[in-house]
């Protein structure tokens, strides 16, 4: 999933040659269909004389993933440059300007985890809005009169269970929350979407109530099983009517 705005792309599981720009990879685990193009993205930025592209990643696949690269700089006899980060939770991680990502910890088979881009600004505190622009300016020299505001604006859960949204509010406040939803149906229960470190339709329609908040909901990583109007007719006769109304459907195709 890539946000050119941001200049960074959530996973990246096919390498493509439209993407080699980006120089940040978000990585939610490192299951295949969302790893395994960082060794051509690697490759391609340096035969381009891009920089080295900074690989974030949970804590503990960072170790095993620089192995993986440093085989493949042997395999293909290049040196490539790149820089694995293994992440620290409750950490803000710059993007630009005044925005942030936060990583925050998922509930899948392995270890993984979601991002959040936020906002960071500075406002003025309540109790000195009455003041006006000369005695802000003059106050401030010696006053602490703001507070930091943090605006959630995009969540991105990766393959996780429900949990990434029932247990964080900053997911449940972002304005555009990237959903994954593997499993639309009682062929595949909510039983089995669990055991397997998923999210069923079905939770999704049964915890409505925590998506009150969510401007716009993206579900993503449909089982290949489905085909796009099965997965639009299911939305739809299981959401209720005000969240399927501000639901869309995001498919990779290919």
């Amino acid at each position: 999933m890539c946000m050119p705005r941001f200049n960074l792309m959530f996973d990246i599981g096919r390498g493509s040659p439209r993407l080699v720009e980006i120089p940040k990879i978000l990585l939610t685990h490192g299951h295949l269909d969302h790893s395994s193009g960082v060794a051509y993205h690697v490759s391609q930025r340096s035969l381009r004389h891009l920089s080295g592209p900074e690989i974030y990643c949970p804590p503990e696949l960072a170790g095993p993933l620089t192995e993986i690269m440093e085989l493949w700089s042997r395999i293909e006899d290049f040196r490539t440059e790149y820089t694995v980060i293994g992440l620290e939770y409750e950490k803000l991680y710059p993007v630009h300007g005044n925005f942030f990502f936060q990583p925050v910890r998922t509930v899948h088979r392995i270890p993984s985890n979601g991002y959040i881009i936020i906002e960071k600004t500075v406002k003025l505190k309540p109790e000195f809005l009455h003041l006006s622009g000369m005695e802000i300016a003059e106050r401030k020299k010696n006053e602490n009169l703001f507070y930091e505001s943090f605006l959630p604006h995009v969540a991105f859960s990766g393959d996780t269970q429900i949990e990434f949204v029932l247990d964080n509010e900053v997911v449940r406040k972002s304005k555009i929350l990237f959903l994954e939803c593997t499993y639309i149906d009682n062929e595949r229960p909510v039983e089995r979407a669990r055991k397997w470190g998923h999210t069923h339709l079905y939770e999704i329609a049964d915890n409505a109530e925590a998506f009150r908040e969510t401007q716009k909901l993206v579900l993503i990583h449909f089982s290949p099983r489905y085909r796009p109007e099965q997965i639009r007719a299911a939305m739809k006769a299981r959401l209720p009517d005000w969240l399927y109304a501000k639901t869309t459907a995001f498919f990779t195709g290919g």
